[in-house]
């Protein structure tokens, strides 16, 4: 009788072996057709890991890390991973903290003095937590921490008293590095290798310093093939440059940390007061560099990044140890489509191929055919079958048009603004984008006539007044 319970419980065991083996071997299949089709949409240039219970069922890179050496991308290619990089300054600070060099509430100014004088209450919980109130920047090529210090010097009041609410802010998370390298006496990117990168043995993590710019990583491309890729040296912010398979090192690591205590990095995880909803995440919070999510009564964890052509993300489901994680060297908007997809092959759901950005395919379709034949070519997709494979977004279309702009493309710029305002014909943004584009070809006449539209509009739209003001003064 034992004999033949031992054998039931044995073959019970291998059933169920096997099972989990076809189950993961089927949502493997189905993550790769997923990413397949999006790659050859040409909406995804990258790697993606996926695992499930703590074990990686995909990982897989997809199309070039450079064009010009035609260099695979891989699971080991270094890529900037932007706005991920908070979370290892956050780590950064948390060791300090642990170390007693600092305490979370303690005002940022006993640090730096020389800030200005509507920082005093802000504390460094608050810069982690997003509730600063300093400054909002774009960044641009090369932009370094002393750049960002200096937007914080001029600061002469806060967008709201410090702690009041959330508000994502980079200059915060810069502060944060530049904390860092103060107290230890290390440049961050010395103090992180030697006390996160290292321990957890992330060979191919660093961050980017103007001093090594020129060690091997992605290049970032726009969706249409053009590059965008540029260097950011702002520090704790977003100069992070790793690999999926460093990620999941990272991720593991969270479980058991080793290089701070359990309790410690708990705090970084505490769901806060809630600053949003959404049917994707639950209630939203933010901890110390994640975004905290509970859904479902799970805690899920996670962060995206971008800047330039660079794309990633990373997402922990701690009750299961579920990950998702992607980085891209292109510049795509399907972060949330793609997480969805993945998330819904986790849970044995239907998922969607994302739709393909009419904005990107016109400007691709441009460098084949010219502006005007792929506007043509662009009114017959829309009224065929196949329109449902794509989107127009007014805002992608505006920022491509500045894309030629800046270019000096300006007679491609015009037509694209075009397009977009017979899109969006109630949009004033638009039609103000359309004016500027006429200034910059000096065509006056059919500038006033676009002021004069976004005013019919937006009737309080101050840079269309001025603007016409302007040019009737020259008259």
């Amino acid at each position: 009788m034992k004999k033949t319970i031992g054998i039931l419980i044995l073959i019970f065991g291998l059933y169920t072996i096997a099972t989990a083996q076809q189950s993961f071997l089927n949502k493997s299949n189905s993550i790769d057709s997923f990413m397949s089709s999006i790659y050859k949409n040409g909406q995804f240039s990258g790697a993606v890991l996926v695992a499930e219970n703590g074990q990686v069922i995909y990982s897989k890179g997809f199309g070039m890390a450079d064009r010009k050496t035609n260099e695979p991308f891989t699971v080991s290619t270094p890529c900037y991973i932007g706005s991920l990089s908070k979370q290892f300054t956050a780590m950064g600070i948390m060791i300090l903290k642990e170390r007693k060099k600092l305490n979370y509430d303690e005002p940022i100014r006993k640090f730096f003095p020389e800030l200005p004088i509507c920082i005093q209450p802000m504390t460094i919980r608050m810069l982690l937590h997003h509730r600063s109130g300093l400054a909002i920047f774009d960044d641009y090529p090369d932009m370094n921490e002393k750049d960002v210090f200096n937007i914080i010097l001029k600061q002469e009041v806060l967008h709201f008293p410090a702690g009041e609410k959330f508000e994502y802010c980079n200059a915060g998370y810069t502060l944060l590095g530049m904390l860092i390298e103060k107290i230890s006496g290390s440049n961050l990117n010395d103090f992180l290798t030697k006390n996160v990168f290292q321990p957890v043995e992330m060979n191919d993590t660093y961050v980017n310093q103007a001093v090594s710019r020129n060690r091997k990583r992605a290049v970032g491309y726009y969706l249409f093939g053009d590059e965008n890729n540029y260097d950011t040296f702002i520090g704790g912010a977003a100069s992070v440059v790793s690999t999926v398979n460093d990620l999941y090192k990272w991720d593991k690591a969270l479980y058991n940390p080793k290089i701070i205590k359990k309790k410690t990095l708990d705090e970084a995880f505490k769901v806060n007061t809630t600053i949003a909803s959404d049917t994707m995440y639950g209630e939203k919070s933010y901890g110390f560099g994640w975004f905290v999510c509970k859904n479902k009564r799970e805690i899920i964890v996670q962060h995206d990044g971008g800047f330039a052509g660079f794309r990633s993300y990373i997402e922990r489901q701690l009750a299961n140890k579920n990950s998702i994680i992607f980085i891209s060297n292109l510049r795509h908007s399907l972060i949330g489509e793609i997480r969805a997809g993945l998330n819904n092959i986790l849970e044995n759901k239907p998922y969607s191929i994302p739709k393909i950005s009419y904005a990107n395919w016109i400007i691709s379709q441009s460098k084949k055919l010219g502006m005007d034949s792929a506007i043509q070519v662009y009114k017959k997709v829309i009224n065929s079958k196949d329109s449902s494979q794509y989107y127009f977004d007014e805002g992608e279309f505006n920022s491509l048009g500045y894309y030629l702009l800046r270019k000096n493309e300006i007679l491609d710029a015009i037509k694209f603004f075009i397009l977009n305002t017979e899109q969006n014909p109630t949009s004033a943004n638009v039609f103000d984008s359309l004016a500027e584009a006429y200034m910059k070809a000096v065509n006056i006449e059919l500038a006033t006539v676009n002021y004069k539209k976004v005013l019919e509009l937006d009737t309080n739209n101050k840079n269309a007044e001025e603007m016409i003001k302007k040019i009737q003064t020259k008259k």
